[in-house]
Order: C-alpha cells, then sequence, then structure tokens
C-alpha cells in the first residue's frame, strides 16, 4: 500500500530516488524519480519507527538521519554506509 498518512520529511538520493517519512503509518517510503513506483524501506530497530518525521541524507559518507517525533520518545537513528535507497531493508 503507498497511501500515505500525515508524510513529513523527505529527502533525494544520488540516483533521484525519493525516501519519505510517512508519519502516520510508521514507516518510510521510497519513490522513485519519475514517481511511478514505491516500495516501503524497513528499518531493524528496536520497536520499529516510531513517528518519522525528519529525514537528512549525507550523500558523500552514505549516512541516513531519521528523527523520531518527540511524542513518541525523540529518537535519532543513524544508519551508515546507505548508497541509494533501492535497498527494502536498512
Amino acid at each position: 500500500m503507498t497511501e500515505m498518512n500525515l508524510p513529513a520529511g523527505l529527502v533525494m538520493d544520488r540516483l533521484g530516488n525519493i525516501l519519505v517519512a510517512d508519519l502516520m503509518n510508521n514507516r518510510l517510503l521510497v519513490l522513485d524519480g519519475l514517481l511511478g513506483s514505491a516500495h516501503e524501506m524497513s528499518v531493524s530497530v528496536d520497536g520499529g519507527l516510531k513517528w518519522p518525521y525528519s529525514l537528512w541524507y549525507d550523500k558523500s559518507r552514505g549516512r541516513l538521519y531519521i528523527g523520531e517525533s518527540a511524542l513518541a520518545g525523540g529518537r535519532v537513528i543513524v544508519i551508515d554506509h546507505l548508497k541509494d535507497f533501492n535497498t527494502s531493508q536498512i
């Protein structure tokens, strides 16, 4: 299912894929650069994602930062060595 419920932050990788923090669905959604297809990017963290709302991607280091809502504990999740958003699980 690709319908979003309160999309929040978004970032783009070097290939033009767009990663969207889908806050109320507790997930990250990857859209291709032409917006023709989408898939969910699963993040393996304790308890799963909880209200992801902000994203920042450092392309030079391959590092993705995911900020969760303060109402969900306010974690910042850091993913290293991410070359692009084609992967379905990190």
